[in-house]
């Protein structure tokens, strides 16, 4: 199947550009890289792409193996954003920060959600294992291949604040093993190096982590007695 990216490489004020590189992939198929002023364009002409979330996938990944090779030999920071798939027949498909669930109006957001902010701001203004573990949980969000070890290091985070894993447990309610088989489990290669042993996740994996983490998060701004 045929698609084409966009996106961006930001600090987008840096102005990143070079031309056409082009990648071929394992199991047949080429993807071509260019960017002019920071503004990327993938071109993927790969038959073994099974949709437009595999192709979302695969052109960040090039991306990243491109644009992280001219930011390590000029010394500079720079990260990849696809913003949008366009399929070979010309359907769009935009991507924003705000993950689904198996429908529609499933998402993480708190309804209402101004208590929560209220709650979350105050908590994380004077408590360093919610802030930080609220920022891993938000790069969960939207960093499929980095998901597991950002929701694990959220959830440990958290439980630094406690002397150790069971009193956490006792203390918010959570499961151990639910953690571990689904967040835990799929991180620990990645945390260790081991990115060849990493367990494959796909949006249904990655959808429960998130939302385990979002119930241990929940769970602690509960437990701090932050909710007026």
């Amino acid at each position: 199947m045929k698609y084409f990216a966009t996106g961006i490489v930001h600090p987008e004020r840096a102005a990143v550009s070079f031309s056409k590189v082009g990648m071929k992939i394992e199991g047949g198929g080429e993807v071509v890289v260019q960017c002019d002023a920071s503004q990327l364009t993938v071109s993927l002409d790969v038959p073994s792409l099974d949709g437009w979330i595999a192709a979302h996938i695969t052109a960040e990944d090039i991306a990243n193996i491109i644009v992280g090779a001219l930011g390590f030999s000029l010394g500079c920071g720079y990260t990849v954003e696809i913003v949008q798939i366009t399929e070979e027949d010309g359907t769009p498909h935009v991507f924003g920060v705000r993950p689904r669930g198996e429908s529609p109006n499933e998402h993480l957001g708190f309804d209402p959600h101004i208590p929560t902010f209220n709650a979350a701001y105050r908590l994380a203004g004077r408590d360093v294992f919610f802030r930080l573990s609220v920022r891993d949980y938000l790069n969960a969000m939207t960093d499929t291949k980095d998901c597991a070890t950002y929701c694990f290091r959220a959830i440990e985070g958290i439980k630094s604040s406690f002397n150790s894993w069971e009193d956490m447990h006792k203390a918010l309610g959570t499961d151990r093993s639910e953690i571990t088989e689904l967040v835990k489990n799929y991180a620990d290669p990645v945390r260790h190096g081991n990115w060849v042993s990493a367990p494959i996740t796909n949006s249904k994996i990655r959808w429960k982590m998130l939302a385990i983490t979002k119930n241990v998060l929940d769970k602690y701004l509960q437990y701090a007695g932050e909710y007026t």
